[in-house]
């Protein structure tokens, strides 16, 4: 047979005219995908030209994020109904990848402004900040005052977030109750929460109230927060103000940026009743 003739050519030459590797083509055939046209006794494969389409189709499908495995599936079957929901398929996959990377943007974004935030920031101080109204989503946390139920509730949240389709370019916060406080229970956290624009849930919800709050900015970590905590207290009585029932904690730099939990610089915040 004279391949010339009949517009056959060889793996690599046909490697060169589609822009692959010879292995991608020796991959494909291997799973029944796209196989030469020819193949001879000595293991000389020859593919047609008219083979060249059908390869674009498969790339054109793999450029979509299709699998090669569901694509032989759809080539088998291959028609018009099945392409429309095929790429009916495929839209929903794409935005929903669009969706995450959005999300990843805005974490990125928020990172960046949160963490310049810092800067400008005085531990010494405490002050008091309007704040506004926050919609939370919440997960209790482990009901023990062992510090290594932290990272687990920690984990605990995240798993509930995941479960929830719960994604939020904030950091996650702790809540921890005024009367732990007072008791010196300060590894005794109520709840985990994340804060979010839009509930995707009825469920776990938890409106933080517009108003003033008693804030101060911790700088050495979770294990010496006790003395932010005291220092509100004390600012609290010294000028007569009642608080709320939880404080918040919202970690402003965390393993993101800085190594062990000692060097995490905490938000801690509360409410001042009016």
């Amino acid at each position: 047979m004279n391949k010339n003739q009949k517009k056959y050519f060889s793996t690599g030459e046909f490697a060169k005219i589609v822009g692959v590797t010879k292995h991608t083509l020796f991959y494909y055939d291997k799973l029944g995908i796209f196989s030469p046209k020819i193949k001879e006794e000595n293991e000389y494969r020859y593919y047609s030209a008219f083979q060249v389409e059908p390869f674009f189709v498969i790339s054109a499908l793999k450029e979509l994020g299709m699998p090669l495995k569901e694509i032989k599936a759809y080539l088998d079957i291959r028609n018009p109904k099945e392409l429309i929901s095929l790429l009916n398929s495929q839209h929903k996959k794409i935005d929903k990848e669009i969706n995450r990377l959005v999300a990843i943007k805005d974490l990125i974004s928020q990172k960046i402004k949160t963490t310049n935030s810092l800067f400008n920031i005085n531990d010494e101080k405490i002050f008091i900040i309007k704040e506004e109204k926050e919609l939370h989503f919440i997960s209790s946390a482990l009901p023990s005052l062992d510090y290594e139920n932290i990272p687990l509730s920690f984990a605990k949240h995240i798993k509930c977030c995941t479960e929830n389709n719960i994604i939020s370019p904030f950091s996650v916060g702790q809540m921890l109750s005024l009367k732990n406080v007072k008791e010196a229970n300060y590894n005794l956290y109520s709840f985990f929460y994340t804060k979010i624009s839009v509930p995707l849930t009825e469920y776990n919800l938890y409106t933080k109230e517009e108003g003033n709050y008693l804030t101060a900015y911790h700088t050495t970590g979770h294990d010496s927060i006790v003395e932010t905590y005291l220092k509100i207290l004390e600012f609290a009585n010294k000028n007569t103000l009642i608080l709320s029932d939880y404080f918040f904690e919202d970690v402003i730099l965390d393993e993101l940026s800085v190594p062990g939990y000692e060097n995490f610089v905490i938000k801690t915040s509360i409410l001042i009743k009016e």
